[in-house]
């Protein structure tokens, strides 16, 4: 492994033993998302699963990137046999641990998202790569590429991030300030659209649709220890672009490409 997926790697390791994730494995957290599984994506997202693939029984659903394996939990609960596959070997121990607590259909292999070296060709009904991807890929084409390579014919790709419209902004809710162009790409790596939608177009995918989605909740805008200290109506507003003018924008962007 270079010295750049190194690093990447323990970044990930040491996040994944924050506070924040420790509260998404939260036992109540994982029981809802058991009970009701489109309680883990978007509902633009969930709605999109499901005109593609109205039923997962038995479809093989890859995750590069599985972060905090909630979308596998929920491809789980749905019937499909899931692959979860990471670069931190801290964030697939967690998941494997409550994967085998609630007896879930899930295989867990530690891989770089790029590469996928460990799947092999024409493996996959769905590959879904969900929040957080993409900040660290330094090989966008070389991602897409690989996730044609493991896709059934007739496969889909869906993948669901936030917004580059986002990226050129920091400062606290309500009161934006611009840090960075949107055409400034290093070193924070945030791919603009035409990035995402010109590699998923070279590797051959073919484009089905993009979505541009609002938040759905005051998770979007705030911290884990800002989010704690919200009263409800600060919460009930944040997603009102006359209180906070960065919610006129779209906060998530997905695309539905097919082999």
């Amino acid at each position: 492994m270079d010295n750049y997926l190194e690093k990447i790697r323990n970044g990930w390791n040491e996040t994944s033993d924050s506070d924040w994730y420790q509260s998404l494995r939260a036992e109540d957290k994982i029981k809802r998302i058991l009970e009701c599984p489109d309680t883990a994506f978007h509902p633009t997202i969930y709605q999109t699963i499901k005109k593609y693939l109205p039923d997962l029984s038995g479809k093989r659903v890859l995750l590069p990137s599985s972060g905090d394996n909630h979308a596998a939990f929920a491809f789980a609960a749905l019937g499909a046999n899931v692959t979860s596959s990471d670069i931190s070997d801290r964030q697939l121990e967690h998941a494997r641990s409550i994967s085998e607590k609630h007896h879930l259909n899930i295989t867990f292999i530690r891989n770089d998202t790029m590469r996928l070296s460990q799947m092999g060709d024409n493996e996959f009904d769905l590959v879904y790569t969900s929040n957080g991807t993409h900040v660290w890929i330094n090989e966008l084409s070389l991602m897409y590429e690989n996730i044609y390579r493991v896709l059934k014919q007739g496969g889909i790709s869906l993948m669901y991030d936030i917004h580059p419209f986002n990226r050129p902004f920091v400062g606290d809710v309500g009161e934006p300030k611009v840090k960075k162009s949107y055409n400034d790409i290093a070193p924070y790596l945030h791919w603009r659209v035409q990035d995402l939608i010109n590699a998923t177009a070279q590797s051959r995918l073919i484009i089905k649709e993009m979505a541009e989605m609002q938040a759905v909740d005051g998770s979007f805008w705030y911290r884990y220890e800002e989010l704690a200290a919200k009263n409800e109506e600060q919460l009930s507003e944040v997603n009102d672009w006359k209180v906070n003018p960065m919610a006129a924008l779209p906060a998530w962007v997905s695309i539905v490409a097919q082999k």
